[in-house]
Formats: structure tokens, sequence, C-alpha cells
């Protein structure tokens, strides 16, 4: 046996039972949020910085929408009024149909469904927001053999419903998501331009062939929830891809308590590395052409690569400097000693009270 079991296991035979459990106990949570895996995620697999064969280097290629300021209403496609999307005018019409509840939604269920899906990727994100402008602007795919798509069309995101005749790549899925971007280097959330291309639209095209299903809590088997899928189309519209499709080009970092994926906003390429582990419980995999269950949320993964590619400088969360934070090893060191005091300070005060106990014996108190 290991010295070190030896150690834990002669102090543990000298304390109570339930006190030395709950010590083994804290002591054993705390190590397993240092020991978690990390898991991570996967920007779009076409955007390699021409490298193909090279995937270490292909967050440097990475496509972002640009953080400037105006509205795709002003011809001004970015950040800047959250990123705007529309509803094809026929949407409604063409969709309903397919769902399969005993209870179809309405139209305004979908749309609240819509903006609900968006929402989850700007939740707790103070620049990435998600506006609708149906009203104000129509939905528009590239017109075929438009001579610069990317230019953009329409919103900045528009959502659509297509048969696979009229939109081929959408067959055999419940949904495609395209995206067009330039070789222009985008504006980061600092405000400095950062490696990568600048999205200019992105188009989600929900299948008329498929069946979907709108209440999570009565799935429809071989149907899509709606919600799930969209959450899932909406991480292609920001540059995310499918972390199981690509597990050679999947990306984490090293562990860190509590958060799998923490993301320097400065340096947003820091400590990541190519791994090959999956999430399992990411939005962002790949059904392979399976229908979506009902998954309506986001994976400390999912959130990971938001971070990269969106990534934010704490402004509340502590005063000190990130020079003078603690690095992970740091805290291991600071664990590894807390334990030990745990462990044997608590020894330390059995022993005392065991002597104290024996003393009253022998003096009859």
């Amino acid at each position: 046996m290991p010295k070190l079991a030896k150690s834990f296991l002669t102090v543990g035979w000298m304390l109570h039972r339930g006190l030395w459990a709950r010590c083994l106990s804290a002591m054993l949570g705390c190590w397993l949020l240092l020991c978690s895996p990390a898991f991570g995620f996967v920007t779009d697999d076409l955007l390699t910085n021409n490298t193909p064969n090279n995937f270490a280097d292909d967050l440097q290629d990475a496509a972002r929408w640009s953080n400037v300021p105006g509205s795709v209403l002003s011809n001004i496609r970015g950040l800047g009024e959250g990123l705007e999307y529309a509803i094809a005018p026929d949407f409604c019409s063409q969709i309903i149909p397919l769902f399969q509840d005993r209870q179809p939604p309405n139209c305004a269920q979908i749309e609240q469904e819509i903006q609900k899906a968006f929402d989850h990727w700007g939740e707790n994100h103070a620049v990435l927001n998600f506006t609708p402008v149906t009203a104000s602007l129509a939905a528009q795919l590239p017109p075929n053999g438009a001579s610069e798509p990317w230019r953009g069309f329409g919103a900045e995101i528009d959502l659509f419903v297509q048969s696979p005749d009229d939109y081929p790549l959408v067959n055999n899925f419940g949904a495609y998501t395209s995206f067009w971007y330039t070789n222009q280097r985008p504006i980061g959330l600092q405000g400095q331009p950062v490696s990568g291309k600048t999205m200019t639209s992105a188009d989600i095209i929900f299948n008329n062939r498929s069946c979907y299903f709108f209440n999570a809590q009565q799935p429809i088997s071989g149907c899509n929830h709606f919600e799930s899928l969209l959450i899932h189309e909406v991480g292609h519209a920001l540059a995310l891809d499918h972390p199981n499709e690509f597990p050679q080009r999947n990306f984490d970092t090293d562990n860190t308590p509590g958060n799998p994926i923490p993301i320097d906003c400065q340096q947003p390429t820091q400590n990541l590395k190519l791994v090959s582990q999956i999430d399992v419980a990411a939005i962002m995999n790949s059904h392979l052409g399976e229908a979506a269950g009902p998954q309506p949320q986001l994976s400390l993964d999912d959130i990971g690569g938001r971070n990269f590619l969106y990534p934010l400088c704490q402004t509340v969360s502590s005063t000190l400097p990130s020079r003078d934070r603690p690095n992970p090893w740091q805290l291991f060191g600071g664990l590894l000693v807390a334990s030990f005091c745990c462990v044997f300070g608590v020894a330390k005060i059995m022993q005392q009270r065991e002597k104290q106990r024996r003393k009253k014996r022998r003096t009859g108190f």
C-alpha cells in the first residue's frame, strides 16, 4: 500500500467515524472538482487557417460576429443593437402543420420559442443579445447566382422553412444552417481587431419534410424538439460546430474548479489545447441524421465555445488584477495543504479529547 494511503488509514482509525466521513467527503468533493474532465468545443470545420492537416492552429481562423456599433437596418452588420434576426413571412404557416403535438403551437408561441432559443446563447453575456426585426426587414436568402453572397441579405440571422428540393443542404436533417463571412478581421469585444473571419449573415433552414414537437415533457419518437434543435442551429450561426463529428478538432483547457473551460478575455486561445474527449451533454453535438431530442440548455462546453468566440472581461467578480490571481497549480497546492491540515488538525483535537476523557475517568469526574 502506498505511504500516503497508509497515513490516511492510520489517522482514520484514530478518528470518530462520523467526523472522519464528513472530512473525507469534503476532501473528495474538492479533489473531484480539480480532476473533472474539461471536454471541449469545435469551431467551423472549413476554417483551418490554410493548414488543413494541422488542427492546432484552427482557432486563429475562427469566424465570429464583429463588435461594431449600429444596426442591420442601417446596413451595419455586427453585434451592435444585438444580432438582429428576421422570420420568413410563411414560416408559421409552413411549420405549424409539421408539429405532431396533440395541441400544436400557434404562431405567437413559436415566435416566443424562437426568442427563447436565441436567449440561451445570450444568457449571462452582456454583449451577445438577439433582437427581432421581422416587422422592419424581410428575411432573404442570397439570390441564386449572387456574385457577392457574403455581403449579406435580409437580417443578420434569417429563419426559413424550405423543402430539400428548394434547399438541398437541408435534406436528411431537421434543420440546417449556412453562414457567410469575409476575410476581414473582426473587431473583438475589447475593441481591437482579432484574428479570423468576419461573419455577415446566417440562414437557419427548417426542413418541411421533417416533423417536430413543441412540448419537451411529451417527446414524440422520430420527431425533432423544436426549441432544442433551434438552440443547436443558433450555435452554428455563432460559428460553432459538432464536437462529436470532429473530435480531432476539439479544444479544451486545463482543469479548473467550477469551470471546465475558463477563457482569458485578453488572450482567448491561452491554455486551449486539442483533446479527443467529447461531452455527450453538449447541445452542439451532431444528431448524425437522427431526430433532436429535448435538450433545451447549454452545457459548460457550449458556453466555453461561446466565450472563446465572444470573450468578456470580468469587471466585478474580483478586485485582483489578473496577473495576481492564483493559477490552477496554486489552487491545487492550497487545497493539498488544506486537506492535510483538516485531517491532522481534527486528529489532534480528537487526541486531546481522548486524553481529557481518560483523565476524567481516573479522577472520578
